[in-house]
């Protein structure tokens, strides 16, 4: 902006210098050639005079001669009142001082030489009419030279006068032709000096170079004009192309900008300015639509102006530091908007600097996210209900396992104490009965004991990641569901390396339990009383990873569903069988509290020399802590 305006005010004073220039130039182009006119008037004035001297004596039209004279000296005047030379052409000005002079002298001589014509003429109309008078020949002679005079150079003005002066007038007629011929004599001699004067003057000479030399002048003063208006038009020429340069880019920038603006004012995000100090600028229209207030209410005010107060004082102490130090800043406000709500928004903040580089602005965009905080909110709640509910099947199902795992124990225990008791009643209770039944009561307890601790670890609450032994976990979900292989003839195989994994142990029990579980439904559904049923579990690593790999042979599941038995609320049990629950959290708990992946095909083998066909899960789980935290 700051070179256009450069441009602008040069062009706009070349302009003005032009105009000056063409202005001036054109002044004393009408003084030179006014200059011209009088100084050819005085050249073709003076020959005029010159034409009068070398004229016969006979001419008598003195009033053109008069005329010119007046003329020459007006002009003398004028321009030595100009002062054309004394401050255009101070070089001029002793030529034309001498000119002047010259012209003054010249006026003056033939002011004279015009009375001197004049005497001549009336002697020499005198003499010609007296000598048609006279009888005497002897004046044809004088008479002769003397009207000669002035076409024969070689006369003897002298010896003529002496001849005249020896003639003796015989009558008044000749006395008066020799007084006239003496007068003659006397003023041809005085007008030849005075010729003379005029020709020593040589002013025709001084005006001829003077001419020369103005005219000179005069090619070199175009020449000049002709250069600065060509020079200042080249630059207007070159101004105005730049200013077109300019005004053409700015034009395409405001273009640019307008385009912008709109994209600015249709976007979907939330987008607001402000100053160095934070007080709104700009509002564009989805942030009327998002927070309600109108332009007149949030322009000037503080942005602050939609502040929830749930966003901590560290939280706008960083946010100030960062923008501050000129840098952009990422985040998420929790901010109120006009009619209460909050408003969860995902904001850039932008410092805007000026050509100098120091901070001017800030630019906010903000993408409303209240929606997705909303959605994932229900998200959670909704997995807190599943994770609640799949709790309460596994409690149901673990107080099965209880129930059946204890039936056995406890009647032990019974039948021991109440063995106790009759041989006591009997008196049969020997040392060896004693410890025998003792020893049964105690192998019970501690096996119920060992059971309760696997159900501590089943239903154990805690979120806090330990370090366990993959095999030692395998044992204790066969400690809680092993008892239903037995009763469902499933013959359990399995290859365990020992490896450690670090996680929540009862979340992996219970993914466990659940895909074991979910094996034995198939079985049950799928295999036929008398067939052979086989539940294979395979635990390894592959150096990143723990690999753990659950098959049956329960002849896989329908391709249809395959993909769809991870989803909350699937099943294809029964009501009374499930509830949809269990695949799911499995999946959750090995993606989100393991960072794992768990993956379902269906997989054909040979075992025994014999084809199965059953569902293969895979639980790969990163060896690493790094990996998990991804």
């Amino acid at each position: 902006m700051k070179k256009v305006l450069i441009i602008i005010f040069i062009f706009i004073s070349l302009i003005f210098s032009l105009v000056y220039t063409t202005d001036h130039s054109n002044k004393k182009i009408e003084d030179f050639f006014k200059m011209q006119e009088n100084i050819s008037y005085l050249i073709s004035t003076n020959k005029n005079f010159d034409i009068f001297m070398s004229s016969s004596i006979s001419y008598n039209n003195f009033d053109v001669i008069q005329k010119d004279i007046f003329k020459i000296k007006d002009i003398l005047s004028q321009i030595k009142k100009s002062n054309y030379f004394d401050e255009e052409l101070f070089t001029f000005n002793d030529d034309f001082l001498q000119i002047s002079d010259l012209f003054k002298k010249k006026i003056k001589t033939i002011e004279k030489l015009k009375s001197t014509s004049a005497v001549l003429n009336n002697s020499y109309r005198y003499i010609q009419t007296i000598y048609e008078k006279l009888d005497n020949k002897v004046f044809n002679t004088i008479y002769t030279r003397i009207i000669g005079l002035e076409f024969n150079s070689e006369i003897d003005i002298k010896k003529l006068q002496n001849q005249v002066n020896s003639f003796k007038a015989k009558d008044n007629t000749e006395k008066i032709f020799l007084v006239h011929a003496k007068n003659i004599l006397q003023y041809f001699e005085k007008f030849q000096k005075q010729k003379q004067e005029i020709e020593i003057l040589r002013l025709n000479k001084k005006l001829d170079k003077f001419e020369k030399n103005f005219n000179d002048y005069s090619n070199v003063f175009i020449e000049d004009i002709k250069t600065v208006l060509w020079s200042i038009i080249i630059l207007l020429s070159s101004s105005l192309v730049l200013f077109l340069f300019y005004y053409t880019k700015i034009a395409y920038q405001k273009i640019q900008l307008n385009r912008f603006k709109q994209a600015v004012e249709n976007s979907d995000n939330i987008i607001m300015t402000t100053d160095y100090h934070q007080k709104i600028k700009y509002v564009n229209e989805n942030f009327i639509r998002h927070t309600g207030y109108t332009y007149k209410d949030v322009i000037g005010k503080r942005a602050s102006i939609l502040k929830s107060g749930l966003n901590s004082k560290k939280f706008y102490k960083d946010l100030n530091k960062t923008i501050y130090s000129g840098k952009r800043w990422y985040g998420e406000f929790v901010n109120k908007i006009k009619d209460g709500k909050l408003s969860y928004e995902k904001t850039s903040i932008s410092p805007i600097f000026d050509e100098k580089g120091k901070i001017i602005e800030f630019l906010a965009i903000k993408l409303d996210v209240t929606k997705e905080k909303n959605i994932e909110k229900e998200l959670k709640e909704k997995e807190h209900l599943l994770s609640q509910q799949s709790k309460m099947i596994a409690l149901h199902e673990m107080l099965d396992s209880i129930a059946h795992q204890w039936r056995q124990p406890l009647s032990t225990i019974s039948t021991a104490a109440s063995g106790m008791r009759l041989n006591k009643e009997f008196d049969s209770l020997d040392d060896k009965t004693f410890y025998e039944l003792i020893d049964s009561i105690v192998d019970n307890t501690l096996y119920l004991s060992k059971t309760i601790d696997s159900f501590k670890t089943f239903f154990k609450t805690n979120h806090e990641n330990t370090l366990f032994n993959i095999k030692n976990t395998v044992n204790k979900v066969l400690d809680l569901i092993g008892y239903k292989f037995n009763e469902n003839k499933v013959e359990f195989i399995s290859n365990i390396k020992e490896l450690n994994i670090e996680g929540l142990e009862h979340e992996l029990i219970q993914s466990l339990v659940n895909l074991f579980n979910n094996s034995q439904d198939a079985i049950a559904k799928n295999l036929d009383k008398d067939d052979e049923k086989f539940i294979f579990l395979d635990v390894y690593d592959d150096n990143e990873n723990v690999v753990i790999k659950i098959k049956d042979n329960a002849k896989g599941i329908d391709d249809e569903i395959i993909d769809k038995i991870f989803e909350p609320y699937f099943t294809t049990k029964h009501k009374s069988q499930g509830t949809g629950i269990g695949l799911y959290m499995t999946y959750e708990i090995i993606s989100k509290h393991f960072y794992g992946t768990i993956e379902v095909n269906n997989s054909t083998y040979m075992y025994k020399d014999k084809e199965y066909t059953g569902a293969l899960f895979t639980i790969t789980i990163p060896s690493k802590k790094d990996d998990k935290n991804k």
